[in-house]
């Protein structure tokens, strides 16, 4: 693969071509990730108790909704946080991925995926005894983005 760059001083705004025979699956993730730089980066406080923290996102391993509220889940703890999980996820960098109506994985903390019977896989996480379910209708993202993790890791 060739990466050629072009300065043009009459531009109104940046502009990224990507020139290809076919879609594989290595351009669609670049693509996913040139289009994660105009999310914004802010990203709100957590609550425990009385206490006001604020996490990297690095450090959360998934959000899970809990009838009304929704919290974030780091190896060792939980906080909660006032957005919902569909402002979340329109928000959250590209290694994150929604895996149920109820939950949102950041998938470099995923360890491994255990398909059930049922078609619900059980995702377990790095240092973390805690683990969360990825149903039937989110898998196939789910095995998407950790392919796309795997092809950058080995990079």
């Amino acid at each position: 693969m060739r990466v050629r760059i072009e300065q043009a001083d009459d531009l109104d705004h940046e502009e990224v071509i990507i020139r290809c025979k076919r879609m594989t699956p290595e351009i669609e993730a670049i693509t996913r990730q040139l289009q994660q730089i105009d999310k914004p980066k802010a990203f709100p406080a957590f609550f425990k108790g009385d206490g006001q923290y604020y996490l990297s996102l690095m450090e959360i391993m998934f959000f899970e909704t809990d009838a009304e509220r929704v919290f974030a889940h780091t190896a060792s703890d939980s906080f909660e946080t006032k957005m919902r999980l569909y402002e979340l996820e329109s928000m959250l960098p590209g290694y994150f991925v929604r895996v149920s109506r109820s939950a949102i994985v950041n998938t470099l903390h995923v360890m491994s995926i255990q398909r059930g019977l049922t078609h619900v896989n059980l995702i377990s996480f790095r240092k973390s005894h805690k683990a969360i379910y990825c149903s039937r209708m989110y898998s196939s993202q789910l095995i998407k983005k950790m392919e796309e993790r795997i092809l950058y890791e080995n990079k």
